[in-house]
């Protein structure tokens, strides 16, 4: 959930997949538009599958629907840290698990008006990004043009429609003055991102205890992943709705399509699997969590083929991804 870290240099290609491996998929049908800051031209961003809805277990009672509502003209403040580890082999060879620097972002949101039906008006930018934690043993040139890349989200606004269960409904970024072409392509990643940082909802009336599933189609930097997502009501007291999550994505053999490959090579998925688990604390009156803490093992084999080369190889890697979001 946004996209594996294959070397430092690769950087914000984890950024986006750590983002979109997090099990919080509230996707439904979009249009996310990226509006460029002259000339008024919109990119359209993928469009985000259909997610369906199970309800498990209705907990006990009492029970009620949750439902976001939260209070208008109040800017809250999110900071998200991102920790990546990863290990790569190549044929017989293996490297030594990589520590990624850790990617920090605050992004501000603000609710300026709720429809007759629920839907939530909001403001979205990113007020600071960098990359901190222990990077000693690292490039130092691959250090400094991850945290080159990741600053330049500073300054992207977005206004967007969310429905009342979680929901985004479509919306647009609005890019810096000074954005170049790298800054439109984590862009569309983050288009992504967005729909998932706020958790699903259960259209039934619920208590605590219960349990719903959601499942949901995704295509992640090329890759068409499958996914479910559990929660369980752990918690709810005066609006505070504390849930624990679990996921699990796979992805059937495929070829890959990435621009990032040279010319004539082909790139294809053997095998993908990957699972976590989480803890998301909610009030009803606010867009993002209070808190969220998801970590994320994954596991993929891929082939790769060099232009006219006829042979394979084989590289398997295994990614882990700690997330954490903080609001006030």
């Amino acid at each position: 959930m946004k996209k594996i870290l294959f070397v430092a240099s690769l950087g914000l290609a984890v950024c986006g997949w750590a983002i979109e491996l997090s099990p919080a998929p509230s996707q439904t049908e979009t249009r996310i538009v990226v509006q460029q800051p002259a000339g008024d031209v919109s990119v359209p961003a993928v469009n985000s599958k259909p997610f369906q809805t199970e309800l498990l277990s209705p907990g006990v009672e009492p029970r009620q629907q949750l439902r976001l509502k939260p209070n208008l003209g109040i800017k809250r403040t999110t900071t998200m840290t991102v920790k990546t580890e990863m290990g790569v082999s190549v044929g017989e060879k293996s490297i030594n698990p990589t520590k990624v620097p850790t990617m920090v972002l605050t992004i501000e949101t603000q609710a300026t008006k709720i429809d007759g039906n629920g839907d939530i008006h909001y403001e979205f930018s990113y007020a600071n990004a960098d990359i901190g934690g222990d990077t000693s043993g690292l490039p130092t040139a691959a250090v400094d043009s991850m945290r080159s890349a990741v600053k330049k989200l500073v300054g992207l606004k977005g206004n967007f429609i969310m429905d009342s269960r979680g929901s985004n409904k479509g919306g647009s970024f609005t890019l810096p003055k000074d954005a170049d072409n790298s800054v439109k392509q984590i862009v569309e990643n983050m288009s992504k991102s967005l729909q998932q940082l706020a958790s699903p909802l259960p259209a039934e009336a619920v208590g605590k205890g219960a349990k719903w599933r959601i499942s949901f189609p995704s295509n992640t930097g090329g890759m068409n992943v499958n996914q479910t997502a559990i929660y369980e009501l752990m918690d709810l007291q005066d609006g505070v709705a504390t849930l624990k999550t679990s996921v699990e994505q796979q992805a059937n053999p495929q070829n890959l399509t990435l621009p990032q490959l040279p010319a004539g090579s082909t790139m294809a998925v053997k095998s993908f699997m990957s699972q976590g688990q989480g803890e998301v604390i909610m009030r009803l009156d606010q867009l993002m969590p209070v808190r969220s803490v998801v970590s994320i093992n994954s596991n993929a084999e891929m082939t790769f083929k060099s232009a006219g080369n006829p042979e394979e190889s084989t590289m398997k890697t295994k990614l882990s991804i700690e997330m954490n979001l903080d609001s006030k």
